[in-house]
């Protein structure tokens, strides 16, 4: 028997954006037991103020959790120089949140 799960968490960094989370499972098998799960928020305003206790500013703070969003995902690629292309280049779209 097989397990398998898909997620997907979805981080909305203005007013205007939205998510559509449909998943994407084809189960070939009968003995296949498949999952999935999809979440879907704003820069939480706790962790703002937590970081802003500890010395960092509102902006500094909100791209720390954007940052530390994205690093679940860096810490699952394998191949260095794809891991090292998209880390710069959600880096730099880090940079300008506010």
């Amino acid at each position: 028997k097989t397990d398998g799960y898909q997620r997907n968490d979805n981080l909305m960094l203005s007013e205007s954006a939205r998510s559509d989370s449909i998943p994407g499972l084809e189960i070939e098998a009968d003995d296949v037991r498949c999952t999935h799960g999809a979440t879907s928020g704003r820069v939480d305003e706790e962790q703002i103020f937590y970081a802003q206790a500890r010395g960092l500013s509102a902006d500094e703070a909100a791209r720390l959790v954007v940052a530390g969003f994205f690093q679940q995902v860096f810490d699952r690629i394998t191949i260095a120089s794809v891991r090292e292309a998209l880390a710069t280049a959600i880096g730099s779209r880090i940079r300008r949140v506010s």
